[in-house]
């Protein structure tokens, strides 16, 4: 009796499984723009500097503020210049720093390489 009501709750959690994959796949088959890692962002930092990065380098910290705003899943609802670049709402002096730091954690990370914080 036990064995059956074990089955059987393994069972529905397998549908329950394949149902998840199956709503994954259809989402991603609907919003295929959800980002890639190899995604060159355009940033605007402060109304002043225009810079391109990988979504890799700024999602390199998993759950940073920044992996969670540039995963992907944000894109069309962030704040954007006229020109469609991200707008990021901060000095550049203290920004960009932030961003030569997550580079070099990305090259670390691919040639493992060890780095400092600034």
């Amino acid at each position: 009796q036990l064995q059956g009501l074990l089955t059987s709750r393994e069972n529905a959690l397998k549908e329950r499984e394949a149902a998840l994959e199956r709503r994954l796949k259809l989402f991603e088959e609907q919003f295929p723009q959800a980002g890639k890692d190899s995604d060159v962002l355009h940033l605007n930092v402060g109304g002043s500097t225009n810079i391109a990065i990988l979504r890799r380098t700024l999602t390199h910290f998993e759950n940073s503020m920044l992996a969670s705003r540039f995963s992907g899943r944000w894109d069309d609802s962030l704040e954007k210049d006229k020109d469609g670049n991200f707008f990021i709402d901060q000095d550049p002096k203290v920004f960009l720093p932030l961003l030569n730091y997550l580079r070099l954690c990305d090259q670390k990370k691919r040639n493992d390489i060890k780095i400092k914080p600034p």
